[in-house]
């Protein structure tokens, strides 16, 4: 039965090893860094076709809730990069994250690599979510009807989800 102190054991005390990347790793890195970059290049490239006022809000119909300078649509995809980058750079400190079973010598590098795998999805899926919202915040601008309202709520609610159960499903395995 895996020991399910993570969450109050002392970080500090835990292993500081980095697990190996596996190209499945590098695979995960680089589609959540390029979804990242998507944002701010595809913003720029419709930034010129904008109007001076653009939609900087959706209600969940994909009516537009406010408006905003042509320059608010560089925000989405700034978030975008920044949460992504922040998710890839934890990678770099397993031992820090909160896990939900113990780490001892002969789990931590399995359990570490758990973790980074568990981010590097994070992060892809925050990378098409920010994606998602610069699509529709640059075609709704243009005159174009908003499509992405609803899909990118469902991305919002239920695409971490599975990630998460399949996270914990092989973390209390591998304990």
């Amino acid at each position: 039965m895996a020991k399910l102190s993570g969450l109050f054991e002392n970080k500090s005390k835990r292993p500081r090893i980095r697990p190996a990347r596996t190209a499945v790793d590098r695979i995960l890195w680089m589609t959540a860094i390029n979804l990242a970059l998507a944002g701010p290049v595809y913003a720029a490239w419709g930034y010129a076709g904008l109007p001076a006022r653009i939609p900087t809000g959706f209600g969940p119909g994909g009516q537009i809730g406010g408006t905003g300078p042509a320059w608010n649509v560089l925000l989405a995809p700034g978030f975008g990069v920044l949460v992504v980058g922040v998710m890839l750079l934890l990678q770099r400190w397993p031992w820090i994250s909160n896990t939900i079973v113990a780490i001892t010598e002969e789990n931590a590098e399995i359990q570490y690599r758990l973790v980074n795998r568990l981010l590097s999805w994070l992060a892809i899926v925050m990378g098409v979510i920010f994606l998602m919202v610069t699509i529709e915040v640059v075609t709704t601008a243009q005159g174009r009807p908003a499509r992405l309202a609803s899909p990118i709520m469902a991305m919002a609610a239920g695409g971490t989800l599975p990630i998460l159960a399949w996270y914990l499903w092989r973390s209390f395995k591998e304990a």
